[in-house]
This record gives C-alpha cells, sequence and structure tokens, in this order.
C-alpha cells in the first residue's frame, strides 16, 4: 500500500509541472501579426507573402517598420521584405539603407540594400559609406564596396601614418 501512494504523489508531482508547459500561452505579438501584414500590403508586398512573413516573425512589428522605412527609398517592397526578414537586426537594416540612399541615386539604392545587408554592423557601415563618399575621388559605391571590405584602413588613408619603405 505504501508502494502505490509514493507512485501516486511522485506522478502528481510530474504530471502538473507537465500540464503546466503543454497549456501554452498565446503568443505576446499575435495581435501585432495583423497590422504587420496590412502594412506590407499596403507597401506593395503581395498578400501570401506578406502574411507568412508576418506570421513567422519573432518581432512582427520591426519586420514591418523595417519595410515601411525602406520603401520610401527606390526599393520595391518584396525586395524590402526579402531583406529585413533575413538580419538579426531590421531596425538597423533600415537606418542604413535610408542613411546610404540619401546620397545615391535610384540606380544605386538596390546597391545601398545589399550592401547594408551583408554588413555585420549596418550603422557603422553607413557611417563609413558616408564619411568616404565625403571624398571628392571616391563614389558612393565604391565607399559602399570598401566599407564593406574593410580594404581601406587607417593607415593607408591617413598621411601621417603611412607605411615606411625598406
Amino acid at each position: 500500500m505504501q508502494i502505490i501512494s509514493k507512485a501516486v504523489a511522485w506522478t502528481g508531482l510530474i504530471s502538473v509541472p507537465v500540464l503546466l508547459l503543454a497549456a501554452s500561452p498565446a503568443p505576446a505579438n499575435a495581435g501585432n501579426i495583423g497590422s504587420c501584414a496590412a502594412s506590407l500590403i499596403a507597401g506593395g508586398v503581395p498578400k501570401e507573402s506578406a502574411a507568412s512573413a508576418c506570421a513567422d516573425a519573432s518581432e512582427p512589428n520591426q519586420l514591418s517598420s523595417c519595410v515601411d522605412q525602406i520603401i520610401k527609398t527606390d526599393i520595391k517592397g518584396n525586395d524590402a521584405l526579402q531583406a529585413c526578414y533575413r538580419v538579426r537586426r531590421p531596425d538597423e537594416l533600415a537606418s542604413c539603407v535610408t542613411t546610404i540612399s540619401g546620397i545615391t541615386t535610384a540606380k544605386e539604392s538596390p546597391m545601398a540594400l545589399d550592401s547594408c545587408q551583408r554588413s555585420l554592423l549596418p550603422q557603422r557601415h553607413a557611417e563609413c559609406t558616408l564619411d568616404l563618399a565625403g571624398l571628392s575621388d571616391i563614389s558612393t559605391a565604391e565607399a559602399m564596396k570598401s566599407c564593406l571590405a574593410a580594404e581601406i584602413m587607417p593607415g593607408n588613408v591617413s598621411p601621417k601614418s603611412a607605411p615606411k619603405s625598406n
């Protein structure tokens, strides 16, 4: 009899936590999915793509905000969605793209999106691009490439610290 009562007690201790874990509450962002999808559709993203992306996003509001900011440049909604969906920090991506697009032509905007998406630190990449593009002999496209590849080192730019010849 003691064995049965101990078994029942242990079963109760195990089943209550398992029951609590099985009954998961609704996600906190469930109400944001509809507004995310509506915003993306208004930006020119196809309905199916918008619904799928917003339902799958961990932060639907950040996703839609990123797309909304990027489509204000000369980039199409679907391209913006693909870029915003693939990055860890969509808000930084949007900031980078809008910053660089301010100094580019309409033809260079997709290049700005690609460059910002490839960068590990989009805000720093935008600052680097702006600084280099401010030089008269470096184009915006060259500046984006250089900042992305980190080919220009401070020692190579500064005349005081130019490498000495042997």
